[in-house]
C-alpha cells in the first residue's frame, strides 16, 4: 500500500511538472503573439506617418498649380509661405509624432514580450517546486509507513521469567502450589 501511495506520489509531481512546463509554452506563445501584433501596430503608425507626407507633398502641387494658374510665381512669396507654415511643418509633426508612437508601441511591446516570458519561466520553476514538494511529501509518508510506529506497538510484559502465556501452559503440567501439614 505504501508503494502504491509512492506510485501515485510520483505521478502528481510528474503531472506538476507537465503542467509547469505547458504554462510556459502557453506564456511563450502569447509572447509571440503580443510580438506580431505590437509590430502590426508599429507598422501601422508608420504609415500614419508615411501618409502625413504624401498628403502634404499632394497639398504642395495643388498649391503650386492653383499659383500658376492664377499667374503667380509658386517659388516666392504667399504661395511658399502657405506651403510652409499650413502644409510641411505641420506634416513634419505628425510624421514626427507617428514615429515617435512607433517607438513607443515597440518599447511598450518589448515589454510586455518580456514580462509575459518571465511569467512563463515563472510558471515552469513553480511547476518544478510543487513537483519537488509532492515528491518529497509522498517519499516522507512512504519512509513513514514503512518504519514502526513505536507508541502502537505491545510491550513484551515476559520479563526474565518467560510470558504469561508460558506460564499458564506450564501451570497445568505441574503443581504451584505447596503442602502444608494440617493445622497450619
Amino acid at each position: 500500500m505504501a508503494e502504491l501511495a509512492l506510485v501515485f506520489a510520483g505521478a502528481s509531481a510528474l503531472m506538476q511538472y507537465q503542467a509547469g512546463k505547458e504554462a510556459k509554452k502557453g506564456y511563450e506563445s502569447q509572447a509571440k503573439f503580443k510580438a506580431l501584433e505590437g509590430r502590426v501596430e508599429g507598422v501601422k503608425a508608420k504609415e500614419q506617418g508615411t501618409e502625413a507626407l504624401r498628403n502634404a507633398r499632394k497639398l504642395l502641387a495643388n498649391i503650386t498649380a492653383t499659383a500658376r494658374s492664377g499667374g503667380l510665381e509658386p517659388n516666392i512669396g504667399t504661395p511658399v509661405d502657405f506651403g510652409i507654415f499650413n502644409i510641411i511643418n505641420p506634416a513634419f509633426r505628425d510624421f514626427q509624432t507617428a514615429k515617435d508612437n512607433q517607438l513607443f508601441i515597440k518599447m511598450q511591446t518589448n515589454a510586455q514580450v518580456e514580462d509575459l516570458l518571465r511569467a512563463g519561466r515563472e510558471a515552469k520553476a513553480q511547476g518544478v517546486a510543487n513537483a519537488l514538494g509532492t515528491l518529497g511529501s509522498g517519499f516522507a509518508n512512504y519512509q513513514a509507513t514503512r518504519t514502526p510506529n513505536t507508541s502502537t506497538t505491545t510491550t513484551n510484559t515476559s520479563g526474565r521469567f518467560g510470558s504469561d502465556s508460558q506460564r499458564f501452559r506450564s501451570a497445568g503440567s505441574q503443581t504451584r502450589f505447596r503442602s502444608y501439614p494440617d493445622g497450619l
